[in-house]
């Protein structure tokens, strides 16, 4: 019976990695088709002639508000591991994270595993890394949920006045709020989860690493005004999100306010967040920019350069970063 049951575990695991595997190459399938409709349907000479204003200059400033953009998104993690871990470990952990996410064939959460990685390296132990990961993924998500929010009330007049989404933007508005309150309601399942773990279960029934998982969960999850700090963190941390896109705009000699800079991003990242099973938002990304811009008077080009230019800002910075962290893998794992 005990042999019946390995085969099973081991076909089903088998079965279960193949089905991911043929997933994720067909959402990469996706967003390229999509990708390549973009390019036939817009103009590739004015994309070209958009994304040529930049200039080597204002590539380097793109560069540098990514940094400080990452920086402020890092931040959010910080209160979370209680001293344990320096600033420069946690934006090492962020940094790392987005790259994958960015440039590899992972998703999101891929990315994010390898966040909780870098803290392990650093020196946090696993639980408290994987833990610290999973409470900065949630105040992140639910501080998105509000960012997201607030962007459709900045397009609100934008999105009013264009006939195809103005009849929409009533849902929008709801699904936005939804969407805030459903991550709130995530993390509180969780919390209500390591209670009733705590309570039906004896840490040997699930093994120590597992029993420390979950004390380090709860123990976070009861520091509230940490978790609040990190949502706050993470809100302004988005709203800096914004604020490199309005860069972005300078750079390209595009005149835009910061108030529509700060809407077109909330609108896409709640794009890129919906699509998350597509890797890297490769499509996704490019589509959101295109559609978005024009609603505030912009070409759909402009709009596909942005993509092209962030796309270049997360290559540069992102291959460095990933060979960096694949030599420490490396000589750790000779040690």
């Amino acid at each position: 019976m005990a042999s019946l049951r390995a085969i099973w575990t081991s076909v089903w695991l088998r079965l279960r990695h193949d089905v991911m595997k043929t997933l994720t190459w067909l959402f990469w399938a996706v967003g390229f088709l999509l990708l390549l409709f973009l390019f036939l349907r817009l103009d590739p000479a004015v994309v070209w002639e958009s994304f040529g204003r930049a200039g080597w200059s204002g590539f380097g400033l793109v560069l540098a508000a990514g940094l400080v953009l990452t920086a402020c998104l890092a931040s959010g993690l910080y209160p979370l591991l209680s001293g344990e871990a320096s600033f420069k470990l946690t934006f090492a952990a962020r940094q790392v994270r987005d790259s994958a996410g960015d440039i590899l064939p992972f998703t999101q959460i891929g990315g994010m595993a390898l966040g909780m990685r870098v803290l392990v390296l650093g020196g946090i132990a696993p639980s408290r890394a994987i833990a610290a990961g999973v409470v900065d993924v949630t105040t992140e998500m639910i501080a998105q949920g509000l960012f997201i929010f607030i962007g459709i009330a900045l397009a609100a007049p934008a999105i009013a006045a264009d006939p195809r989404l103005g009849p929409y933007l009533g849902w929008l508005e709801a699904f936005a709020l939804l969407f805030a309150v459903a991550l709130i309601g995530f993390a509180l399942l969780q919390l209500g989860g390591s209670h009733l773990a705590e309570k039906y279960l004896r840490p040997r029934s699930i093994g120590a690493s597992a029993a420390a998982f979950r004390d380090a969960l709860h123990h976070l999850y009861r520091q509230r005004m940490r978790v609040a700090f990190s949502v706050t963190l993470h809100l302004l941390g988005w709203f800096a999100s914004g604020l490199w896109l309005w860069v972005v705009f300078r750079a390209l000699g595009v005149e835009l306010s910061l108030i529509s800079a700060i809407a077109i991003q909330s609108l896409l990242e709640g794009l890129r967040s919906a699509m998350v099973f597509i890797p890297a938002a490769i499509g996704i990304q490019e589509a959101g920019y295109a559609a978005l811009v024009p609603l505030f008077g912009l070409a759909p080009e402009t709009g596909l350069a942005i993509s092209i230019l962030r796309r270049a800002r997360d290559i540069a910075i992102g291959v460095p970063v990933l060979l960096i962290w694949h030599l420490v893998e490396v000589r750790r794992a000779r040690r």
